[in-house]
């Protein structure tokens, strides 16, 4: 058993910390400041984002000199106090319009729309016209009226103050975000850049805006020229508008999304990650899809957003669904990129059904190991309030920091979520099966299987394909090395291709389509040389990894009724990182047993 992983666990780095949004909602005072993060670090959290929210009193504009000198200040507390800051890059969301100012320096730069319209609307430019079921329509861009929500009160969605959303999609319009929001930040506190200030985290930038104009498609001022050198004529383009399962169709929808996809990610995301890497911080954030896995190469810390439920206790939601997969999302990404951390904005809104301010300890505890089962190893709560006065406190609860019913709790939860963070990095996940997937599309029903039978997996992106080493009967990517593919719906011919000649090396090829789930289980346990035995325990979930020579199994009971399995595998120790207790195992296999929102690890013998 490795002395250094049971130190580690025994004595949780500051680095795994949480790092909770702070809300700064209200009038700043330096003393309050101070005085909450006095009470931060007095329950183990180590860090925070700073988060400009609704109630900041129109006296303190966002990047303002107020703002700057208030943030300065926290910042230089942390430095004094060895805590750590991230920034964050609007005020409020979604990202990049710097709370209304890029739209507010150049009109150009608002975010535009493509429409197709049954007569011509003011503000609109025609492209030119088209005849569809048998009338003209007019194929138009303009503005989208798309907003984000703003940080003063009259600044929500719907209100007349909403900042107006920016073209994403044009690399100009991001050029003057980053210039008003990432520069000034670097001019106030560039000092502390890659010291106390580790990361600018961006919240799921949209290509509308909130609230945009019914019919807008996303678009920008090249488009209609990129897309003709694509091949693609304006007339075609609207085959966007329509439901037609012509060729030519499917074609143009393709090329267009492609398109988005491309400058979104290189003109957005890219260009946002080159000035953080350039200036000595971590890019980081979600974007706007839980299973947007391939956006999420441009990110230093990729991460993803639990947020109105989603997933939820005792829901199908956690295995069935797009959302249930972002979890693994996020981790699988960082793993087959070699990143060292994958994050999860979490909490947000999600109390109970009949009562949005009600959120438990073990609520959250449920929540913490759904994230931590997959590959989480850095935690964002969603949120803690600097006021919850007036109005403030029903702005997107529950509060799950200093005033939440377990805040007397909280060292207990710092200390498990640096525990957990700490084993699940630099470390490498024990698994020779991979689910294919594309980049905004990650198959759940395959993996609900898998996860029901204790089965370690990973989520293995088309793209990536072509940097595979195939050999030995095995696929190799970074650390891992895969045995089993797994292939769930149609994929294109160049994976098809890819598939045959890791079947051709001695490779497993699995269509899950082609077998009942039991038949697939069997399967994979068949050709795997991972995956562990456990007696039936649908509600089990496993996780397996190596760090410092030792095989740890996190084990938590995602279910609503106690788990009892045994593990035909032997084990050395068992590690309560809720307890924080090690204690020591023998024999040739092992009863476990967990209650609801009970979890541990195990360190294999």
């Amino acid at each position: 058993m490795s002395e250094h992983l049971l130190d580690e666990f025994l004595h949780p780095s500051a680095e795994f910390s949480p790092m909770p949004f702070w809300f700064w909602n209200d009038e700043l005072d330096e003393t309050e400041i101070a005085a909450q993060m006095a009470e931060f670090r007095a329950k183990g959290v180590d860090g925070f984002v700073i988060h400009p929210r609704l109630g900041l009193p129109e006296s303190i504009p966002y990047m303002g000199e107020r703002w700057l000198t208030c943030v300065r200040f926290a910042v230089d507390e942390a430095a004094r106090t060895g805590m750590r800051v991230i920034l964050y890059d609007e005020a409020m969301y979604p990202s990049g319009s710097c709370h209304g100012e890029v739209v507010r320096k150049n009109p150009e730069f608002t975010a535009q729309g493509l429409f197709l319209r049954e007569e011509r609307m003011d503000g609109e430019t025609v492209l030119t016209t088209v005849t569809a079921d048998g009338a003209v329509r007019f194929l138009t861009t303009g503005p989208t009226g798309g907003t984000i929500r703003g940080v003063h009160f009259g600044e929500d969605d719907g209100q007349p103050g909403a900042p107006p959303a920016a073209d994403l999609l044009n690399p100009a319009a991001v050029a003057k975000f980053i210039e008003l929001t990432h520069e000034r930040y670097y001019r106030a506190l560039g000092d502390t850049f890659g010291k106390t200030v580790i990361g600018i985290f961006t919240d799921e930038p949209s290509l509308r805006g909130r609230g945009a104009k019914k019919g807008a498609l996303p678009w920008t001022h090249d488009f209609a020229e990129e897309l003709a050198a694509r091949g693609v004529t304006l007339e075609e383009l609207a085959y966007l508008f329509t439901q037609a399962e012509l060729p030519r169709a499917k074609e143009v929808r393709e090329i267009y999304d492609h398109l988005v996809y491309d400058r979104l990610r290189a003109g957005y995301y890219g260009q946002i990650a080159a000035w953080c890497r350039a200036h000595e911080i971590a890019f980081l954030g979600h974007p706007g899809g839980s299973t947007d896995i391939g956006l999420l190469k441009e990110f230093d810390i990729p991460c993803q957003d639990i947020v109105w439920r989603y997933v939820a206790p005792g829901e199908p939601s956690a295995l069935v669904g797009g959302h249930s997969t972002m979890g693994k999302c996020a981790s699988d990404s960082a793993r087959h990129a070699q990143k060292r951390r994958n994050g999860n904005e979490c909490f947000g809104c999600c109390g109970h059904i009949d009562d949005p301010f009600k959120f438990t300890y073990e609520d959250m505890k449920w929540y913490l190991d759904w994230l931590f089962v997959r590959g989480c190893n850095l935690v964002i709560p969603h949120a803690f309030y600097y006021s919850v006065r007036g109005e403030r406190k029903n702005e997107r609860p529950p509060e799950v920091g200093t005033r939440s019913e377990f805040w007397d709790r909280y060292k207990t939860v710092s200390d498990y979520v640096k525990r957990c963070s700490a084993i699940n990095t630099d470390s490498v996940n024990v698994t020779d099966v991979a689910i294919l997937c594309v980049r905004d599309d990650l198959p759940y029903w395959a993996a609900k299987v898998l996860f029901e039978h204790q089965i370690e997996f990973n989520y293995l992106e088309a793209d990536l394909l072509s940097g595979c080493l195939l050999a030995d009967g095995a696929c190799t990517i970074a650390a891992q090395r895969y045995r089993v593919i797994i292939a769930d719906g149609a994929l294109p011919a160049e994976t098809e291709a890819f598939l045959s000649r890791f079947a051709a090396v001695g490779g497993t090829v699995l269509r899950f389509a082609d077998l009942t789930e039991a038949a697939f289980a069997q399967a994979v346990r068949t050709h795997s040389q991972t995956v562990l035995a456990f007696d039936p325990a649908p509600d089990l979930r496993i996780s397996r990894v190596r760090k410092h020579g030792a095989d740890v199994v996190f084990c938590a009971n995602e279910g609503e009724e106690t788990v009892s399995t045994t593990l035909h595998h032997p084990v050395s120790a068992v590690l309560d990182a809720e307890e924080g207790t090690i204690t020591p195992c023998s024999g040739d296999r092992f009863s476990l047993t967990l209650s609801p929102r009970k979890s541990l690890h195990l360190i294999l013998a």
